[in-house]
């Protein structure tokens, strides 16, 4: 038994029962206590001060309007979400660094939902940065954040943080060339999940990994067009498992960039549509062919709606072989769909899942 706990015993002897039984309900009242929803602004004026007013498990719910503000959570485990989705709430960093800060240990229970998260400026993270931690990133726009020279991560950065990203948008934000660089960067330590979400018009790598030995990120199911670079990875130390599966990539001016690539250290790759990029593979085989990877045009609804028309290769052509597959795509629609119709439903490539109507 350790000395520590040997002493807690011993004055614990000591304690008068009546005074034993009043420490014992008052921990009983105190787990009792439900969650508290903060409304902002009616309950605070920012959404930094409802943080600081909150506590473990506590709801802040933010109303329409633009924030301008540099947010930390502290740590907490707090959702702090939009009332009328990212359209209509804005958090504005105003260039004076990252958006949103995590680097306080936050785990998946400290969630950031429904904003457009906007001028964001820092050389790691300028929308949001994460630092040892792995917070849940849902239903956001990302745009106009730019990352500084030398760092990484012009949306999201991430070190020796493995968080959740789903079901975002990211367009337009700017970085530089720097090999770490990219709209949603990670090195070190990090396992995050980077799943559902657009990828547009980013002037920069879309998602860049640099990752030791050991981690295990799974990107999956992501739609990603027009911009530098699809994906980055740095393959020079061997990985327990990097897989990457069920993503368009799409007129990029490289779609799959590795670089430093040691053999078998190849990343997962499998069920991919890399299609009509300047350059489909740079620094390693053409995997066309290999592990249900195509290269044919996806038939999106429209150039901006990347929604599959009854057409598309992408139905059904992906993997159920994805850890952490979720049972909805980025618009809320039920993934895994049997779209062709040949009784056998199968994930479809891409953000979208195929939805058949009686017409189709």
């Amino acid at each position: 038994m350790r000395a520590q706990e040997r002493h807690t015993m011993h004055h614990s002897k000591l304690l008068d029962p009546k005074v034993a039984l009043v420490i014992a309900l008052s921990c009983l009242v105190a787990r009792a206590v439900p969650a508290a929803t903060i409304h902002v602004p009616a309950d605070q004026p920012t959404i930094q001060q409802a943080i600081d007013a909150a506590n473990a498990g506590d709801v802040i719910l933010v109303s329409p309007g633009t924030y301008r503000e540099n947010i930390d959570y502290h740590g907490k485990a707090v959702s702090v979400r939009s009332t009328r989705g990212s359209a209509r709430t804005i958090i504005d960093g105003s260039n004076a660094g990252p958006v949103v800060t995590f680097q306080t240990g936050e785990g998946v229970h400290s969630t950031l939902s429904g904003f457009t998260i906007q001028h964001g400026s820092a050389s790691f993270g300028a929308g949001v940065t994460l630092t040892f931690a792995s917070a849940t990133i849902t239903r956001n726009v990302f745009r106009n954040n730019a990352q500084g020279s030398g760092g990484f991560g012009a949306a999201i950065g991430g070190n020796g943080s493995s968080p959740v990203i789903e079901r975002n948008t990211f367009q337009a934000n700017t970085c530089d060339t720097q090999f770490l660089s990219g709209v949603v960067s990670f090195v070190n330590d990090s396992s995050p999940l980077i799943i559902d979400n657009i990828f547009q018009n980013n002037p920069c790598r879309a998602i860049n990994m640099t990752l030791p030995e050991g981690n295990q990120p799974e990107i999956a199911n992501n739609t990603i067009v027009q911009n530098s670079v699809g994906v980055r990875v740095d393959a020079r130390v061997p990985t327990a498992s990097q897989l990457y599966a069920n993503n368009i990539i799409l007129g990029n001016g490289v779609g799959l960039e590795v670089d430093f690539l040691v053999t078998g250290n190849e990343p997962t790759w499998m069920n991919n549509l890399v299609f009509n990029n300047t350059t489909n593979y740079s620094g390693i085989a053409d995997q066309t062919g290999l592990n249900g990877n195509v290269s044919v045009d996806p038939q999106f609804v429209a150039t901006h709606n990347f929604q599959l028309q009854p057409t598309s290769p992408a139905i059904d052509a992906g993997t159920l072989s994805v850890p952490n597959l979720p049972p909805t795509d980025f618009a809320g629609n039920p993934r895994v769909v049997d779209g062709d119709g040949n009784g056998s439903a199968l994930p479809d490539i891409g953000a979208f899942e195929f939805i058949p109507s009686s017409d189709d």
